[in-house]
């Protein structure tokens, strides 16, 4: 599962409307691999504790405005087998 969408934008320059978008777990890199599976996202608490810390991970990069700590991250989202939380 690539995350084309996000891998675009961070190959151009980040900007103030990235952050503000990765602040939205619907919006992040997250959010663009919820969209791939054709899922919603209810609560923060249906993902599973390694999503969320690639979440947030992915949020203090784009904030810090890393493009390369944010390309790992998004391999490493791309890389989970799921990210909801299996019960």
């Amino acid at each position: 599962m690539e995350l084309s969408e996000w891998r675009i934008r961070i190959q151009k320059q980040l900007e103030q409307t990235h952050q503000e978008m990765s602040d939205d777990w619907k919006m992040c890199a997250i959010g663009e691999r919820i969209k791939l599976e054709g899922k919603e996202l209810e609560s923060i608490k249906d993902l599973s504790p390694e999503a969320i810390k690639l979440g947030y991970d992915f949020s203090v990069a784009l904030q810090e405005r890393d493009n390369q700590k944010a390309l790992e991250i998004i391999e490493k989202i791309e890389l989970l087998d799921t990210i909801w939380r299996v019960n």
